[in-house]
């Protein structure tokens, strides 16, 4: 189970890389990639949250 965890945080991980790198974030909405001008707010969630989330699974498996 802790394989299966690692795994999912580091693509978390990667799609927070992918996001910061391309300045994009993906909209469920309109089914897209959208630029981070267009939507300040939900692409500084996706690396917040994101990179909390990866973070606190990959430490989570040493407690």
């Amino acid at each position: 189970m802790s394989v299966v965890r690692i795994f999912v945080a580091v693509v978390v991980l990667s799609y927070v890389a992918y996001c910061l790198v391309k300045q994009q974030v993906w909209i469920r909405k309109e089914f897209a990639w959208k630029a981070r001008e267009e939507y300040p707010k939900v692409f500084m969630m996706n690396v917040f949250g994101g990179t909390l989330i990866g973070i606190l699974m990959i430490i989570g498996q040493f407690y």
